[in-house]
């Protein structure tokens, strides 16, 4: 069972299922849907896909959390913090390979990977608190996708698709120290040996543990809990398109690295 009944549903089951109709014909942004939905109804539906694809055998293996900039906010105009569910098949061990044949329109973001400890079933846990659950940090790589549909898609959208997740991938673990200290990360992103980015992690995102305690709410206000074992990044620092060929190094300070090759 992967989720728990929601109090209210807030879409019709008959719009999740005419949305499911649309993906299996490869529209993930069918036109009827677009400007129709907002972002509790969007995150219900991108439920009813989990759902929907866990009954057919995807195991899930763990969790992204949006919007952690304070300027990606101001562009939405709204203080949330969406989800988007990652697949266990695709938590991807570091050095590994992706071929571009597999992934539309691939494009890779460095972001901190962190590995839940124990569940956290406690939706109003506290930033001091959260990092209890948290057995380890990594270097990690966001892989997104750039699926299509027949209509070009709005934030909403994109939270029913995952928010473009295709996978991850993750270096070594590191212990987690605190928050301060993950934000003073220093970060540096390489393409075939050639530095193309380089920042501090409190310039780019929020503090890690405000972010994994808002996703904790956000995750419980739709019938799930972080679990022990699960994966969650938690915002990107840079991304770039790939192409056939690459080989994306990221470095972080005190934590790691991690490496990706685009086949």
């Amino acid at each position: 069972m992967t989720t728990q009944q929601p109090a209210a549903p807030i879409v019709d089951r008959a719009v999740a299922e005419r949305l499911l109709a649309s993906r299996a014909e490869g529209d993930y942004f069918p036109s009827w849907m677009a400007g129709t939905i907002d972002l509790d109804q969007a995150l219900q539906l991108q439920v009813a896909v989990l759902d929907d694809e866990v009954s057919r055998g995807l195991r899930l293996g763990g969790w992204k959390v949006g919007l952690t900039s304070e300027a990606s906010r101001q562009k939405l105009g709204a203080d949330e913090r969406p989800f988007g569910f990652v697949r266990s098949e695709r938590v991807l061990e570091s050095g590994t390979s992706v071929s571009s044949n597999d992934v539309a329109g691939l494009s890779i973001e460095t972001e901190m990977c962190f590995t839940i400890g124990s569940d956290i079933n406690d939706a109003s846990i506290t930033p001091d608190r959260v990092l209890d659950h948290v057995a380890s940090v990594s270097a990690g790589f966001e892989l997104n996708e750039a699926r299509t549909g027949t209509a070009e898609p709005d934030f909403f959208s994109m939270v029913t698709d995952c928010l473009t997740n295709w996978g991850i991938v993750h270096g070594a673990p590191s212990t987690v120290t605190d928050a301060a200290t993950l934000s003073a990360t220093e970060i540096t992103m390489s393409r075939n040996g050639e530095d193309v980015f380089r920042g501090t992690s409190s310039d780019f995102v929020d503090d890690h543990t405000i972010s994994l305690c808002r996703l904790v709410g956000q995750l419980a206000r739709h019938g799930f809990m972080l679990r022990a074992g699960q994966r969650v990044i938690t915002g990107a620092f840079a991304r770039m398109p790939t192409s056939p060929g690459d080989h994306w190094i990221g470095e972080f300070s005190g934590i790691g690295t991690v490496e990706a090759h685009i086949i």
